[in-house]
């Protein structure tokens, strides 16, 4: 079986914590451009959010819940060349919340 050396895991998955600000809000310094992200706010409850690139920003799907795949338009609204970009909505990005985003 042959092996492949990551040399830098952080090229491929990097934690990133933030502060919402409820309003547009650029994430950086991730280190890469994210395909899938998870977040999940750590001031408070609620859903883990899970967003890729195959599915689109606007689709979430959640890892704590059945439910299927459900459109948010103002959650992560763009992936970006070393993060991304946040709408308004308070599970994403609630002024002064925590929160943790886990990035492939």
């Amino acid at each position: 079986m042959a092996y492949t050396t990551i040399k830098k895991p952080s090229d491929y998955f990097n934690t990133k914590l933030y502060t919402g600000t409820g309003s547009s809000n650029a994430i950086t310094g991730v280190g890469f451009q994210p395909d899938f992200t998870w977040i999940k706010m750590r001031s408070g409850t609620g859903f883990h959010k899970l967003v890729d690139a195959v599915r689109g920003v606007t689709k979430e799907i959640y890892s704590n819940d059945a439910s299927a795949e459900f459109a948010q338009t103002q959650g992560l609204t763009a992936f970006g060349t070393d993060g991304f970009t946040l709408g308004t909505d308070a599970n994403y990005n609630g002024n002064s919340s925590t929160f943790a985003s886990w990035n492939w």
